[in-house]
């Protein structure tokens, strides 16, 4: 048997719950429930601790390792100790584990001599975001728009093999960062399909009235206000709607720090829809398929995205989508979206107050989106995720 290895150690950093984390969770569970017949001769371990002294923890579970327990909410603080920790210990663990390959699926915090080991180094990469606007995303931290650029482009070359979790994001990493082709892999992320497509054991009308939606017609947005996001464009696409149909409203779930409320509270303000977004904060996830099944879209008008997770989701529970044209987010959402441009807040509007009141075109797209979802789900991933490594392994 080869052992791949599956650096998990990110889910004892702030990205637990986040996109990284959930990829992380999902892709470990995706492997751990895949038959033996459909492994072939690999067998998969977890690293689940690491030290900056190359210390480390492995275990075969490699579904059971979620984050050390009694760490409800890691924090800058342990996002710092895991990045050096991967950075200066991986290597040395790698030599001890004796692995074929390890998978970062966190690409962050790429580890220092690898060439060292006789272990291939596979990287996820997520998205081309900051190398796609350096200008906005590398601040002096990251070394500023050129070193940034110049780590990024490290971070992946560097790699045995890529995964690119889109056709867009693999089109990127070619002609942005400069990876070649033949290092690189396109598989989509998975997502647990069967758990948004069941139907939620809440009560519906109580989840409602807890988040103060019982009472009226709601779109749907879940994340941050990352500024690739757009959610500048989305109120103003708000605002536009409103002025033609009163009754179109917005729920954000997604929890805000205080800087992000008050940059987020200052938008509101621009645009005039002060008491037309409804802040839901962190929503668990059983509580958030009750509100992809009463919302009337589920918006994400990003400028860019690596995949657009809750685009599946939202497609798996029946949720309308409204989305960009283009890009990965057309490349997820297909005929199950209506798209608009990003920049024209105008269509943004447009789109929905169409949503808001065509009542047959939610239906369409809840069954087109129904019936799209499973090609997103993790087995497909974990399936296409052991070719990949085979591939790599058996050169």
């Amino acid at each position: 048997m080869t052992t791949v290895l599956l650096d998990l150690t990110s889910l004892d950093t702030p990205s637990r719950n986040r996109g990284h984390g959930r990829y992380v969770r999902e892709l470990a569970l995706g492997l751990a429930e895949l038959p033996p017949s459909e492994r072939g001769k690999l067998e998969f371990r977890a690293l689940t601790h690491l030290s900056l002294a190359g210390a480390y923890r492995v275990t075969d579970d490699i579904a059971g390792f979620e984050g050390t327990p009694g760490q409800p909410s890691p924090g800058p603080k342990e996002h710092y100790h895991w990045a050096y920790a991967r950075r200066f210990g991986l290597a040395r663990a790698l030599r001890k584990i004796g692995a074929a390959a390890v998978h970062l699926a966190d690409p962050n915090a790429s580890p220092l001599l690898m060439s060292l080991t006789q272990c291939k180094k596979i990287v996820t990469c997520h998205d081309v975001i900051p190398a796609r606007y350096p200008a906005i995303y590398f601040d002096i931290r990251d070394g500023g728009p050129r070193l940034g650029l110049a780590i990024e482009r490290r971070r992946y070359r560097s790699a045995d093999l890529v995964i690119a979790i889109s056709d867009a994001t693999e089109q990127d990493a070619r002609t942005i960062l400069g990876v070649r082709p033949e290092r690189m892999v396109r598989v989509y992320n998975g997502v647990d399909v069967d758990r948004w497509q069941t139907q939620p054991s809440l009560d519906e009308e109580s989840v409602l009235r807890r988040h103060g939606l019982s009472k009226q017609p709601f779109a749907l947005y879940v994340g941050g206000p990352d500024w690739h996001k757009n959610v500048d464009g989305m109120l103003a696409g708000l605002a536009t709607a409103r002025s033609r149909a009163p009754e179109v409203h917005l729920a954000w779930a997604g929890k805000l720090n205080p800087a992000q409320s008050e940059h987020v509270n200052g938008l509101v303000t621009k645009h005039g829809v002060k008491g037309a977004v409804s802040f839901l904060g962190f929503v668990p996830d059983d509580e958030l398929s009750v509100l992809y099944r009463c919302a009337c879209a589920h918006v994400l008008v990003s400028w860019c995205e690596g995949f657009g997770l809750t685009v599946v989701e939202a497609m798996a529970a029946g949720c309308p989508v409204l989305t960009t044209s283009g890009g990965s987010l057309e490349e997820v959402a297909g005929d199950a979206a209506v798209k608009v441009d990003p920049a024209d807040p105008e269509q943004i509007g447009a789109a929905l107050v169409r949503l808001f009141r065509d009542s047959e075109l939610r239906l369409q797209l809840a069954g087109r989106g129904r019936r799209r979802a499973p090609r997103f789900s993790r087995a497909v991933q974990a399936r296409a995720m052991v070719r990949a490594y085979s591939g790599l392994l058996n050169a």
